[in-house]
């Protein structure tokens, strides 16, 4: 029997144990769930003989966040049957696409850290190192965005409403003690494929639950409220991802869930070490966890109190297994991203835990003065990660560099790379095909090399600049057909990555307007049809976020009233970004705007993934577009360098105020929108105009706007120029192709000892 009639027979048998149905009666979700079950049965060898490998190689990753993307076409595609899968659905009356599009994504992660710690995953899985990644089961997920009456309206996101098709519950949970209730952390496990070979390493999800469920005399008294109170608490701390910590209630909920990750994950690696190993004093040589960024820094010190408590170790010894065993990888570094807590919100979550936070920290200043966990009874997750791992990994070269000056801890500067497949070859299949044409058949480091002889070869050219309007032309006809006259041949200019002061969206909304203003001065201004592309969420209780969004869809629909300009500028906000919607944008990017400030930008994976579908780039002077170099990048720069900054805010050199006043552009555009009628402009622009003057402009919105303006103008000419255009993209992508874990995976694991 063939691949396409077994597939087809054993989604019938399924059918019947399960639904009682023939296939010709199936609704789509029951294809769709016996097509997942078929998968599995695929999937569940090669896991099965994953774990019977590699017993004394063991590799965890702690993350709060991953961003896999539908697991249904990312199994598909690494298995290498979608001719088959597709053949299969169309014989059972279903197109592939609808049910890719039936599988909900999950909702486990939200930017950098998600799309980072899923990399990581992957990169390791890729090298058969054994690897298991922890996370949270979020039921009702990151919270899903939704615009409606020109700004973003927050709702729930669950994900697991029909089930996680690709999970199983494991038959162990671990019991623990939060604000004197007991409840129990149950595992459930999640297959991660590798795309080049047939290891399977797990994604385990941990979910909170009651130990009892009801009290049953408060029950049958009829106090329903009282007799579900444990069981409402206790479910709540893995309900939703990043809990509002704006408030006492809500900062204690989040340390909760951050305590309630640390103790199942290193209960669990304690665990599991002891299933293959007696002695305690070799897993310093066994194991290698990496913790991404700060949420799960009370991993480290739960370690410390394990080794202390159960295995008679002093603080000495277990600090310095500690640090041989965690390594931690700094994703965010805005000043909102450093968690501390109140030293008595930890002792009322767990007093055990909290004596043992307190004499970790004595041990530690007693070691070293300056190494405090604990500072005016807050408790720093920031220094708990600095001082008890081994070293802080670091994307940016430029904030490596800043940092070792001032701090004495082990650091390391490494170039992460970007999930080639994911975000290149599968998402752009066009480019896929295009590029085979020219013998690079896959999206492999030695392959994209081999675009450095393709310079002058035109017919490359021009099928390059073809491809990417056929891309902008389905984009179009497939999302957003009824969208008032997008503009395939205009230029794509994105922007699509959490709103964040530090992000910069409102500079590039300013920007826009300084354009639109500019038009209306000088409608001969030679300025290349732009389609601004905006994609991304706000944190609910992120004000200046959501106002952000707020002024950019009013700025949309007041560019779409003038008749005139409408036609040279278009805004398109993409609501809810995710991994889907992310593989839709990047192959249609002509230009991707990476305006976070250098002070606070570490990542740089959207312009790595732009690049890698042949993009241009406007950027900061700051991320990691100083990693390499040679091959040398083409971007478009702006603003200052992260040792200006540093210097104009060390001697508070930047007053907003006076440069309002004194440069025109700027107190022009900021004045026409404050006085824009609101009929035709739905925004009160004081609002941020004051917000600005009010915090002294920390972000320099005022002081670069005028150079992206000018910056947008000289990218408008130079898109013209064919030839300059495309140069510019294959020394981009050629610049983003040396950017790969690679090797680092591997040293990454060598330097535990495995």
């Amino acid at each position: 029997m063939d691949m396409k009639n077994n597939i087809i027979e054993r989604i019938q048998n399924f059918l019947y144990s399960f639904y009682a149905k023939d296939v010709k009666d199936a609704r789509i979700n029951e294809i769709y769930h016996g097509l997942c079950h078929c998968l599995m049965e695929v999937i569940g060898k090669r896991w099965v003989e994953a774990k019977k490998t590699h017993f004394d190689e063991n590799y965890y990753i702690l993350s709060f966040e991953y961003m896999p993307g539908r697991f249904l076409e990312n199994n598909i595609r690494k298995l290498k049957i979608e001719d088959k899968i597709r053949e299969a659905l169309k014989d059972l009356g279903f197109s592939y696409e609808e049910i890719l599009s039936y599988e909900e994504e999950p909702s486990i992660g939200n930017g950098e850290i998600g799309i980072g710690s899923s990399y990581i995953l992957n990169e390791l899985t890729k090298r058969n190192i054994k690897t298991l990644a922890y996370s949270l089961r979020y039921e009702g997920g990151n919270m899903r965005q939704v615009i409606k009456n020109g700004m973003q309206v927050e709702v729930s996101d669950h994900w697991l409403n029909s089930a996680n098709k690709w999970e199983h519950k494991k038959g162990f949970y671990t019991e623990l003690e939060i604000d004197g209730k007991k409840l129990k952390a149950t595992a459930y496990d999640m297959p991660v494929l590798s795309d080049k070979t047939a290891y399977v390493n797990t994604l385990r999800l941990w979910s909170s639950n009651p130990i009892s469920k009801i009290d049953f005399q408060d029950f049958s008294r009829g106090d329903l409220i009282k007799a579900y109170d444990d069981y409402i608490m206790d479910s709540s701390i893995t309900q939703f991802l990043y809990l509002d910590n704006s408030t006492y209630e809500g900062k204690f909920l989040r340390l909760k869930q951050e305590y309630f990750y640390a103790y199942a994950c290193v209960h669990d690696i304690f665990r599991r070490y002891f299933k293959n190993f007696k002695d305690v004093e070799k897993i310093k040589d066994k194991i290698k966890i990496l913790v991404s960024d700060v949420h799960p820094a009370l991993a480290l010190v739960e370690f410390v109190k394990v080794l202390y408590d159960q295995y008679a170790f002093t603080y000495k010894k277990a600090i310095e297994f500690s640090r041989n065993i965690f390594e931690h990888f700094v994703f965010l570094i805005t000043e909102d991203s450093h968690e501390e807590y109140d030293l008595s919100m930890v002792e009322k979550l767990n007093m055990d835990f909290y004596k043992s936070l307190v004499e970790i920290n004595d041990f530690l200043i007693e070691e070293n003065p300056k190494n405090h966990i604990i500072n005016n009874s807050k408790v720093s997750l920031n220094n708990i990660n600095k001082y008890l791992s081994k070293e802080y990994l670091i994307s940016s070269q430029l904030i490596y560099q800043g940092v070792k000056k001032k701090d004495k801890i082990k650091l390391k500067n490494i170039n992460f790379g970007i999930d080639r497949d994911l975000y290149g070859s599968s998402c752009n299949k066009r480019l896929a095909k295009f590029l085979y044409e020219y013998g690079i058949d896959d999206f492999s480091v030695d392959k994209i090399r081999k675009v450095s002889n393709l310079y002058m070869n035109n017919s490359f050219i021009d099928g390059l600049e073809e491809l990417k309007i056929k891309n902008k032309k389905s984009f179009i006809e497939k999302y957003y057909k009824k969208e008032s006259r997008l503009n395939p041949y205009s230029i794509f200019d994105i922007q699509a990555t959490n709103f964040h002061e530090a992000k910069r969206q409102l500079l590039n909304a300013l920007s826009i307007a300084d354009l639109y203003y500019r038009l209306k001065e000088n409608s001969s201004l030679d300025i290349v049809p732009t389609t601004y592309i905006f994609s991304g969420k706000a944190n609910e209780g992120y004000y200046i976020a959501k106002e952000s969004i707020k002024f950019i869809l009013a700025l949309k629909k007041m560019i779409e009233k003038d008749r005139l300009i409408k036609e040279k500028i278009k805004i398109l906000f993409v609501e809810n970004l995710n991994v889907s919607k992310s593989r839709i944008l990047y192959p249609i990017c002509d230009i991707y705007s990476n305006l976070t400030l250098p002070l606070y930008d570490n990542n740089g994976f959207e312009i790595l993934a732009s690049c890698m579908n042949f993009s241009n780039v406007v950027t900061s002077k700051g991320g990691i577009s100083n990693n390499q170099k040679e091959p040398k990048h083409s971007f478009y720069l702006i603003g200052q360098d992260l040792d200006k900054l540093e210097r104009d805010r060390s001697e508070n050199s930047y007053q907003a105020n006076n440069y309002y006043y004194s440069h025109e552009r700027v107190r022009n555009t900021v004045d026409y929108l404050i006085k824009e009628d609101y009929d035709n402009f739905s925004y009160n622009f004081k609002t941020i105009y004051d917000y600005l003057i009010n915090y002294n402009d920390s972000f320099y919105i005022f002081k670069d706007m005028e150079e992206v303006s000018q910056k947008r103008i000289e990218i408008s000419k130079d898109y013209l120029n064919k030839n300059l255009w495309v140069k510019n993209e294959i020394d981009n992508i050629l610049w983003a192709n040396e950017f790969y874990l690679g090797e680092n995976a591997k040293n990454i694991v060598k330097r535990s000892k495995i």
